[in-house]
C-alpha cells in the first residue's frame, strides 16, 4: 500500500458508543484511515465483506458479537481478501485457549481502553510491518499476548501484577518473558522497555 493511500477500515462492534469512540479516535489521532463502514454483528459483517471485502484494508473487530464471534468474521474476510489486516479490540481478558486460537488468524490485539494515539501507532505498525514483526531489521514474530506483556512491563508492572491483570499465573508470565527476552535478545526488563519505546509499542 502506498503511504499516500488511505487505509479503508471496517468497524465490527456491537456497542454504538464504542463504534463512535473508534471512529472519533481514528479521526482525531491523525491516522491515515477512513472508515468504510460500521456494522454491529457477524451477519452484517459477513454481508458487507461478501459485497465489498476487496475494498477493506483493515478490520477493527470485537471478539464477542451478538450472533457469533470474531472467528466467524475472520474466516469470511480472509477468504474474500487474504491480505486484509485484522486488529482485535476487546474489553475482556481472553483465556489462553481462545488467545492461542486467535493468534493464528489476527494481526494484532489491543484493549478497548487504548488511547487514540496508541491505536494510531498500532495501525501504523501493521501496515509498515514494523512494530509487530521486526526488531532493528531482523524479522521477529511477536504474538498479541507477548506484545500485551511488553506493554505492561513498560508501565512498570511486576510479573505478579501482570499475572493478575491478565488472569494468568505468575509462572506463566515469567515463561512468556523468557521467550520474549530470547526473541528480542534482551538481557533485562530495562532492555525490554527500551525496545517497546523504540518500536512504538508504547507512546
Amino acid at each position: 500500500m502506498e503511504s499516500s493511500q488511505k487505509i479503508r477500515v471496517l468497524i465490527v462492534e456491537d456497542h454504538p458508543m464504542y463504534r463512535v469512540g473508534l471512529r472519533m479516535g481514528l479521526r482525531y489521532s491523525d491516522s491515515n484511515c477512513e472508515v468504510a463502514a460500521e456494522v454491529e454483528d457477524v451477519h452484517q459483517a459477513v454481508t458487507y465483506l461478501q459485497d465489498h471485502g476487496k475494498d477493506v484494508d483493515l478490520i477493527l473487530l470485537d471478539y464477542y458479537l451478538p450472533d457469533g464471534s470474531a472467528l466467524d468474521v475472520i474466516s469470511v474476510a480472509k477468504s474474500v481478501s487474504p491480505e486484509v489486516k485484522v486488529l482485535l479490540i476487546t474489553g475482556y481478558v481472553l483465556d489462553n485457549a481462545v488467545m492461542s486460537q486467535m493468534e493464528m488468524v489476527i494481526d494484532g490485539y489491543i484493549s478497548k481502553t487504548v488511547k487514540p494515539e496508541e491505536l494510531r501507532v498500532c495501525i501504523d505498525s501493521l501496515f509498515k510491518n514494523r512494530d509487530f514483526r521486526k526488531n532493528e531489521g531482523n524479522t521477529v514474530s511477536l504474538t498479541p499476548r507477548e506484545i500485551e506483556i511488553i506493554r505492561l512491563c513498560a508501565e512498570g508492572k511486576s510479573a505478579q501484577e501482570i499475572a493478575e491483570a491478565l488472569n494468568l499465573s505468575k509462572r506463566t508470565i515469567e515463561g512468556h518473558k523468557v521467550r520474549i527476552f530470547s526473541k528480542l535478545s534482551c538481557k533485562s526488563t530495562l532492555d525490554l522497555v527500551n525496545y517497546a519505546y523504540r518500536n512504538g509499542l508504547v507512546v
